[in-house]
């Protein structure tokens, strides 16, 4: 099987290589990223990087080879899509378009896999999450996902693509040295100052769940042939940004990190549980990781690596 990851450095597409490299033998892994000066550990998971654009000619050629396209490259933050959605929406939408564009007229029968995003999409909803909610995204980021979902939608009737959109919910893990979100952003801010910023009250929820099976769920969808159309993951289980700070505290009891409060941030989804219903009726997809050990052995990987000293 030949895979090619766009955003193949990136936190996910690391942890996703080595699980692939560990649990498909004999796997051929292309990433496509542009990370500046990737370290030889990174480049050494692929059999082959390219560090450019995903829509550049250069990497759009190595997609006619493809059996399995997996699209994580994208512009991820919230509060950057509402400084500059202009910015946003010709990444994450138009550059997608020119690849999946490709894929119709060069690789038609590979597999496309989209990491999309649950919360994001759906917007503010009272209940778990899942496919068949009417989107109403509140923030560009989120609008620029779904359109992406449509395009993906559009081809698959149109064209025969058969195309799948994982809407992650809040993913966390090892190799997330360069991520912003807020596991990885405790982290840093504990190696700082032994401190947690937590904006607003706190009691905002998120479903957390660990990159190994976010992994895991993506093997199920490339070896699978019924997979199709759009599912959501996560672990079921809501936690609120104190009670993530809680676990740290109790993680770490010799010098327990300080919660300091910030404003809230605009654009941000009150609560976002999921309802992964579907991708374990029809993947027979668990979870497996639990939330505490998870951020253990994240803490843990920051500890032991560069990425810890060289922010502290």
């Amino acid at each position: 099987m030949r895979v090619l990851i766009t955003g193949g450095l990136g936190f996910i597409g690391q942890n996703l290589a080595i699980h692939l490299r560990e649990t498909l033998p004999g796997v051929h892994l292309t990433a496509v990223d542009w990370a500046c000066a990737p370290a030889a550990a990174e480049r050494a998971i692929y059999n082959e990087v390219l560090q450019t654009c995903f829509a550049d000619p250069s990497a759009l050629e190595r997609c006619a080879d493809a059996d399995v396209i997996i699209h994580l490259a994208a512009r991820t933050t919230v509060q950057e899509s509402i400084c500059d959605p202009i910015s946003t929406f010709r990444e994450n939408v138009l550059k997608s378009q020119q690849l999946i564009e490709h894929v119709r007229y060069h690789c038609l029968k590979a597999t496309f896999v989209f990491a999309s995003t649950g919360g994001a999409i759906v917007g503010q909803h009272d209940g778990p999450i899942h496919e068949r909610i009417n989107p109403r995204p509140i923030s560009p980021y989120g609008a620029s996902k779904m359109a992406v979902e449509g395009l993906l939608s559009a081809y698959h009737g149109s064209f025969g693509m058969r195309a799948i959109s994982l809407r992650f919910s809040n993913v966390y893990g090892p190799n997330s040295g360069r991520k912003g979100s807020v596991v990885s952003a405790f982290c840093k801010q504990i190696a700082r100052s032994n401190t947690v910023k937590v904006n607003g009250d706190g009691q905002q929820t998120r479903d957390y769940i660990y990159v190994d099976d976010v992994s895991d769920a993506i093997r199920r969808v490339i070896t699978r042939p019924d997979a199709n159309g759009v599912y959501q993951l996560g672990t079921g289980t809501s936690t609120s940004i104190l009670e993530l700070a809680g676990i740290f505290q109790r993680l770490l009891p010799h010098l327990p990190p300080e919660i300091v409060h910030g404003p809230a941030l605009d654009g941000e989804v009150r609560h976002n549980s999921c309802d992964i219903s579907r991708i374990r009726r029809e993947l027979d997809f668990e979870p497996k990781w639990s939330l505490e050990a998870g951020i253990q052995q994240t803490w843990d990987w920051f500890v032991g690596n560069d990425a810890i000293r060289a922010i502290a």
